[in-house]
């Protein structure tokens, strides 16, 4: 009886523990910046940026071919890109 006590809660933790979580976040669990690859040679843009929720470009990360995790700031404007005459 005593070893029954004992393992009905250590097998409800373990389920529960086993359990998706439908409701969490799945944008920050799977380590999305919010940025996106931004690119614009009609105005002169030469090169891929990250165009991130903020407002803010960095550099685009050619390890990952992404933008997760884009990397250094450059500006908060487009218009402050390199190259831009737009």
């Amino acid at each position: 009886m005593l070893a029954i006590t004992l393992l009905l809660p250590l097998a409800q933790v373990a389920m529960v523990m086993a359990a998706p979580a439908s409701d969490a976040n799945t944008n920050v669990a799977r380590g999305d910046s919010g940025c996106y690859s931004y690119a614009n040679p009609d105005c002169g843009i030469d090169g891929t940026y990250c165009l991130c929720a903020n407002g803010n470009f960095y550099l685009f990360n050619h390890a990952t071919e992404s933008c997760n995790p884009p990397w250094a700031y450059v500006t908060n404007s487009e218009a402050s890109l390199p190259g831009s005459h737009c």
